[in-house]
């Protein structure tokens, strides 16, 4: 059965995206959103930033091929943080819910249709879709605005993932006094400065906040490159721990908010080092001023990782790299064998499935046995290319029955949408645990 269309008054929902020197991605969103938007009576707003008048031509000749004179195009300053340019179109809109979008990925309509556009009717203050963690929640309506903070930061770090009712910003826009105090504290966090505004408005009176799980479409990813990458770690480290400061009278868990952002989003693993060293953000000057100001210490454990990689000079990269590397097995290994005492208790008359058949699920696999615990067999994703590892098989997600069967994620790093494709199985939440992940969160 085909979902309904959800079709909206007259500036009732508005999509802005926020864009720089990307007219292609503007050029292929439009390709795939616009005549969805034009049939739920969606209007869309352009917020450029470009160098060049590219993207202006281009949304301009755009218009007058459809004939569409309520598609608006605005030109922003170029030095504008990145961090404030959803501000912009959010203060701007006249319209009752405004979703500032990025100009590199979109959502099935059919999708929105289903699990949002309907919350909108019913007059939801917030709605944030999926990027990571939180699976268990979709769905979700958040009432206590610690207990959303705490579950859909990672999610709101993300421009593109949001939806606000504007009147959330009347207090704001009607008090220059109050404007200037956010502005003080937020305007020029490069990196998240929309989301300490938000946050700040959030908290004023009682809302309701949607957290829900929407497949992602990536536009052109293979050459989308990151606008905050050569300043990677300064946004996750100084930014990340600016924002915290900002709103921390406000909110609980700020945190172990910051350390579980680290832990889900692999900030700390040696492949993002290297990653972030070759961009010029990751060396022996910077580490050495985010060790100074002790903000490094507040988002991360592995600090030696990060110097090693920071410091090593060029000819030893690629040593002190597989060192950092085999020290990461090493620390797997020890978490298993942490962990043997509750896989153990948490798994008695169930049937113990290992997911992930690679590097971590052979760790796992051999500390069980040595343990006396028995496994029946792993889960993964691409099982069709493993078939068996030793006597036990390799079977995917929605290959076997769960019946009194126990999972253990046995990932090095956070992947999305297990845990809820194994809800969805009708595993209970209690018969699963994220090795790695669960076992290093931060409350």
């Amino acid at each position: 059965m085909l979902n309904k269309m959800v079709k909206f008054e007259p500036g009732e929902l508005e999509i802005a995206i926020v864009t720089y020197n990307r007219c292609m991605f503007i050029a292929e969103w439009l390709k795939q959103c616009y005549r969805m938007a034009q049939e739920r009576n969606i209007s869309i707003s352009i917020y450029d930033s470009s160098i060049n008048d590219e993207t202006e031509k281009y949304i301009y000749d755009f218009k007058n091929r459809m004939n569409d004179k309520d598609l608006k195009y605005y030109h922003i300053p170029s030095n504008i943080n990145i961090g404030y340019k959803p501000m912009i179109p959010i203060l701007n809109s006249k319209a009752k819910y405004i979703w500032v979008s990025g100009d590199s990925r979109y959502h099935e309509f059919q999708d929105l249709d289903k699990k949002v556009f309907p919350y909108l009717k019913k007059d939801i203050d917030y709605v944030v879709l999926h990027i990571c963690n939180n699976e268990e929640n979709d769905e979700k309506i958040y009432t206590d605005r610690h207990e959303f903070f705490k579950d859909c930061f990672i999610s709101m770090t993300c421009i593109g993932l949001s939806i606000y009712k504007t009147s959330l910003f009347g207090a704001m826009k009607s008090s220059k006094q109050l404007q200037c105090s956010c502005d003080q504290k937020y305007k020029n966090n490069y990196a998240f400065a929309w989301i300490g505004y938000f946050l700040e408005m959030f908290c004023v009176g009682s809302h309701k906040a949607l957290f829900s799980i929407i497949p992602i479409k990536n536009i052109k990813s293979d050459i989308k490159i990151h606008s905050w990458f050569q300043r990677c770690y300064e946004c996750w480290v100084q930014d990340l721990c600016d924002l915290m400061d900002s709103i921390s009278e406000k909110y609980q868990h700020t945190e172990s908010v910051m350390r579980n952002t680290w832990i889900y989003l692999a900030l700390d693993s040696p492949g993002f080092c290297i990653y972030a060293r070759k961009k010029g953000d990751l060396n022996k000057k910077s580490i050495k001023k985010y060790m100074a100001n002790d903000k490094l210490f507040r988002v991360t454990k592995q600090i030696k990782r990060i110097e090693t990689l920071a410091c090593a000079e060029e000819k030893d990269l690629d040593r002190c790299l597989a060192q950092c590397v085999k020290l990461e097995i090493k620390e797997f290994e020890d978490n298993c064998y942490k962990n043997i005492n509750k896989i153990s208790e948490c798994s008695k008359g169930k049937k113990i499935w290992i997911y992930g058949a690679g590097k971590g699920g052979n760790i796992l696999m051999d500390c069980l046995i040595q343990n006396g615990i028995s496994i029946y067999g792993f889960l993964d994703q691409t099982a069709d290319g493993i078939k068996r590892i030793n006597s036990f098989c390799v079977k995917k997600l929605t290959d076997i029955n769960y019946d009194n069967v126990y999972v253990v994620i046995s990932l090095f790093y956070w992947q999305p949408l297990i845990i809820k494709t194994l809800l969805e199985q009708g595993l209970d939440r209690n018969s699963i645990l994220y090795l790695n992940v669960e076992s290093n969160i931060s409350e």
